[in-house]
């Protein structure tokens, strides 16, 4: 007590403030890592420190491949992650928040030139929300890859027949180029969701998740994201 009274007030404010990890996949444009500076960037990051600073939180921010993610999740070195429900490297060792952050859309786009070839380009440790296992049924034959964008440009560059990807990525990456007449695009799944998942090895799990679930009932918008990111009202 002699000691905590002789230390300095900014010296325990700052002990006092908590800080949480954010662990996430690059998954533009929700999601962007600077290639030269590595700093991470994009719509969901913006949006989840906002909030976090809101409930009380920092947030450092970890762009990451979703197998070094999961396994971070499980031993508590990340406190908070965004994905859909139903990964099976993730489920048994998070909670998830009710509300969406987002919703996504899956798609299957195919080089026509190559149809009768069953090689697709994914994201290493994706379920894909049970799409990987009926694709592999089907006889498709993975090639897994860190992120979205090299999946991505993986087909681009002609190294697969397929592709399974999320369209904001895939769109995102496209940029100002359309398809083509040797590519074509099947939707799988629409209106997937994304949600925060707080590990269950999170000094801060209660707490996270109590004040995480208050906010997200706090409002009528159906994700975070539309929430959080919509304009404020001028007066």
């Amino acid at each position: 007590m002699i000691f905590a009274a002789l230390l300095p007030l900014s010296v325990l404010a700052q002990e006092e403030i908590k800080t949480v990890t954010l662990g996430i996949v690059v998954f533009p444009p929700l999601v962007i890592k600077d290639s030269e500076t590595g700093r991470c960037y994009g719509e969901v990051v913006e949006m989840s420190s906002k909030v976090l600073k809101q409930l009380g939180y920092n947030m450092n921010i970890e762009c990451i491949p979703p197998i070094r993610l999961y396994e971070r999740v499980k031993q508590g070195e990340i406190d908070l992650t965004v994905n859909v429900k139903g990964t099976a490297a993730l489920d048994d060792h998070a909670t998830f928040i009710d509300k969406p952050v987002t919703n996504l859309t899956l798609m299957r786009v195919t080089n026509n030139a190559r149809l009768n070839e069953k090689s697709i380009a994914g994201i290493r440790g994706y379920d894909y929300v049970g799409e990987r296992i009926r694709l592999v049924e089907e006889g498709y034959e993975f090639v897994d890859m860190p992120s979205s964008v090299d999946s991505i440009k993986f087909f681009l560059f002609d190294r697969t027949a397929n592709l399974i990807t999320y369209e904001r990525p895939f769109y995102y990456f496209l940029g100002d180029n359309e398809f083509n007449d040797r590519t074509s695009s099947i939707t799988l799944k629409k209106n997937i969701p994304t949600f925060f998942a707080v590990s269950l090895q999170s000094k801060y799990k209660e707490n996270l998740f109590k004040k995480l679930s208050a906010y997200s009932e706090s409002f009528k918008e159906g994700t975070i994201l539309e929430h959080a990111t919509k304009p404020t009202p001028q007066l």
